[in-house]
């Protein structure tokens, strides 16, 4: 073996194995942006008024489609009569965009559940707006959208 053939040797070595390592983390990061999308965590949220306590549960907090579970509680005892309409709407402030307002259906007292689409990943506000009829409170949850 020639000296020039020989101290070639340990630089292929070294090049060979940049060219695993960039593979292997190429590959990784191919592979994470192939998760399924049962891997996202749903979010839940929580805010109040001198009256009410809120929790807004977005079960998956990316683009596209999602469906939003909303937990009202009275601060002092229950509510007799009709339940408060509740209507919810994403807002993305930064951007100008926003969902069309959604309404709210009653699954039973306190619970709600509706469904938004959201266009884009960033920064958005969920308005949550709460009409008893003779008086309304709005609630908001700033919640970060991914892709």
């Amino acid at each position: 073996m020639s000296a020039r053939t020989a101290s070639r040797t340990p630089m292929v070595r070294f090049l060979y194995g940049v060219a695993a390592a960039l593979l292997t983390v190429s590959l990784a990061l191919v592979a994470i942006g192939f998760l399924p999308s049962w891997t996202d965590d749903a979010v839940s949220l929580t805010a109040g008024s001198a009256t009410d306590e809120v929790t807004l549960t977005v079960a998956r907090p990316r683009t596209g489609a999602t469906d939003v579970a909303i937990r009202l509680t009275p601060r002092r005892g229950g509510r007799s009569g009709r339940p408060p309409a509740i209507t919810l709407q994403a807002v993305m402030p930064t951007h100008g965009h926003a969902t069309p307002p959604a309404h709210a259906r009653v699954h039973g007292p306190g619970s709600y559940s509706t469904a938004v689409h959201v266009m884009m990943p960033g920064r958005w506000t969920f308005h949550v707006s709460v009409d008893y009829g003779t008086r309304s409170d709005q609630f908001d949850f700033p919640l970060a959208i991914s892709g």
